[in-house]
């Protein structure tokens, strides 16, 4: 597994913020939910809270989960929130159901066997209230494969330069999964430290992932096409 989000989690902190635009993801979500009328609201993979903090100022019953307790431990100072819990996706289980559940950041990309995508599902279905919304986003295995061309980032933060290389070779032992190598090199004044990281993802096909959204009790009410990646908006079908 990745050390960004262990190792690295105070680096993916200080870097995401360039590379993501929250505001414009919040936007996005907050459209989706007030118009479905969410207000209890559970984000899988809310990493070091930069969605989370907007969600609580906006008035949202919002918890946050994620896999590793060192981006929790800086959403919890970020945020100055306990509303953040430790589990991985594949294992959902709450006493109570949300209005909407939400994976952001394409966080299910991280989960490459067929058995968990299910299991995710699977859970993500029981912890919705009747006709609770899904929304998630995934990378289109057909605009992945076409274009496996390296590529850099640069980021200046509070003095420190952080620079990735990331290169993207296939792997397909589970599917549509790729392996993403990338070498980290961070200046803070006189040091500089370099690390190495790798880890596999999965991509899939609108056919696949609507497949295993119909097999685990979901009917999708939208799909938003890009590029790269498509966003599913669902709703629970209580008759499963």
């Amino acid at each position: 597994m990745t050390q960004l989000y262990s190792t690295l989690a105070n680096i993916y902190h200080e870097m995401y913020q360039y590379v993501f635009d929250y505001d414009k993801e919040f936007e996005f979500y907050d459209t989706i939910l007030k118009r479905h009328n969410c207000k209890k609201i559970l984000e899988i993979g809310c990493g070091s809270g930069m969605l989370a903090r907007r969600f609580l100022r906006n008035g949202y019953d919002y918890l946050g989960l994620d896999l590793f307790n060192e981006m929790l431990e800086i959403a919890r100072l970020e945020v100055n929130s306990d509303k953040f819990i430790q589990c991985d996706m594949r294992n959902l289980s709450f006493q109570k159901q949300f209005d909407s559940v939400m994976i952001t950041g394409r966080s299910i990309s991280y989960v490459i066997e067929n058995q968990g995508i299910i299991d995710t599902l699977k859970g993500v279905h029981e912890s919705l209230v009747d006709n609770g919304l899904f929304v998630f986003g995934v990378f289109e295995a057909n605009g992945i494969f076409d274009n496996f061309d390296d590529f850099e980032q640069n980021i200046e933060h509070d003095n420190k330069k952080i620079k990735r290389i990331s290169k993207l070779k296939m792997n397909l032992t589970t599917g549509w999964t790729y392996d993403w190598f990338a070498k980290y090199s961070i200046n803070d004044g006189d040091k500089t430290s370099e690390f190495d990281d790798v880890t596999t993802l999965r991509a899939f096909t609108k056919d696949e992932i609507l497949l295993f959204l119909k097999l685990t009790g979901f009917t999708v009410e939208e799909l938003i096409e890009e590029k790269k990646t498509f966003t599913i908006i669902a709703k629970k079908n209580n008759c499963v």
